[in-house]
């Protein structure tokens, strides 16, 4: 599962500085423009914040779009509202067979660059939050869907997306140990090479199934932080990413 994360702005430039262009990037602020140019050191999908993301219709122009999927399909703000609660993450082995997904898994598929991404750690019936991220200095690119919603009431258009996850390999096998669920779970993380097939490779079923995404489980390392949740969390701050010992897990 991945329901909070690390993306300040850099991070989310990063793909499109590759380019070393001036001029995309000029045209990539008017497109952020409003955008809030820090970003955020936590936060949670359930906000649906505004993420910039990277599509196959632009490669390297970041398109901002709210954290949950609604569906085209859906036919009411209702249906809408429902959805995009459940859609924040869809798992890498369905996304062809649910509803919600397997229009996007043929040809919206996106990616996220994040600084990193928070799992809670289970130990004698307590949860201890965890922030994962790269053993070297430089963002994870996540694997993702997206799709277009056309509120039929209103003729607002909501573009959102969700991360696709796979089963938790290396340190996630220890960290995401919920006795509530069958296996351990994390976001796909794709190397240079797998986004560029994400976005642009002919997927279907079958195809992807015989695809073995190295999920970079040996280039991450974690920590655990302050408390995401409740009165004690801290928010939006640089010292939620900040190590936090507990006495009881020393």
């Amino acid at each position: 599962m991945c329901y909070d994360i690390k993306v300040l702005h850099e991070t989310a430039l990063k793909r499109a500085r590759r380019k070393n262009d001036a001029e995309l990037m000029s045209i990539i602020e008017k497109e952020l423009e409003g955008y809030d140019k820090i970003g955020f050191h936590h936060v949670s999908g359930y906000t649906h914040p505004k993420i910039p993301i990277y599509t196959s219709e632009n490669q390297y122009i970041p398109k901002l779009k709210h954290w949950g999927l609604i569906p085209f399909w859906a036919k009411d703000e209702q249906t809408a509202i429902s959805l995009k609660n459940k859609t924040l993450n869809a798992r890498f082995e369905t996304i062809f067979e649910k509803p919600a997904f397997r229009a996007s898994a043929k040809n919206k598929r996106c990616l996220i660059y994040v600084d990193g991404f928070f799992e809670h750690h289970h130990f004698k019936g307590k949860t201890y939050p965890c922030f994962i991220h790269s053993k070297k200095p430089e963002p994870i690119c996540l694997a993702g869907l997206w799709d277009e919603w056309v509120n039929i009431d209103s003729g607002e258009i909501y573009n959102g997306f969700s991360i696709v996850t796979t089963k938790g390999k290396g340190i996630m096998k220890q960290i995401h140990n919920n006795p509530k669920l069958s296996e351990p779970r994390m976001p796909l993380i794709l190397s240079l090479e797998e986004e560029e097939n994400w976005l642009n490779m002919d997927f279907n079923k079958e195809k992807l199934q015989q695809i073995r995404f190295d999920s970079s489980e040996n280039n991450l390392k974690a920590y655990t932080v302050q408390r995401l949740r409740g009165k004690s969390s801290l928010g939006n701050v640089p010292e939620a990413c900040e190590e936090y010992n507990y006495s009881e897990l020393i």
